[in-house]
């Protein structure tokens, strides 16, 4: 297993920074569209990511959900 994990450092690492590009733009970009409407509880940038994360984890606490247009789209 060790060596699997050693041999396959390069590729879990790509994933990986992929993984976290991928929430930090649409956690952000989630923060603009809809932190400027009161009441949808994206009231800042880590709020997102942690709304962002738990989407694409398909956990959907529901916890907070766009409320505008291009939020849901």
């Amino acid at each position: 297993m060790i060596d699997a994990l050693r041999s396959s450092r390069a590729k879990i690492t790509v994933f990986l920074l992929t993984v976290l590009s991928i929430v930090l733009i649409v956690g952000s970009l989630m923060y603009l569209i809809e932190g400027s409407y009161e009441g949808t509880g994206f009231t800042s940038i880590p709020v997102s990511l942690y709304w962002t994360i738990v989407t694409m984890t398909t956990v959907g606490y529901g916890d907070i959900t766009p409320q505008t247009v291009p939020g849901k789209t």
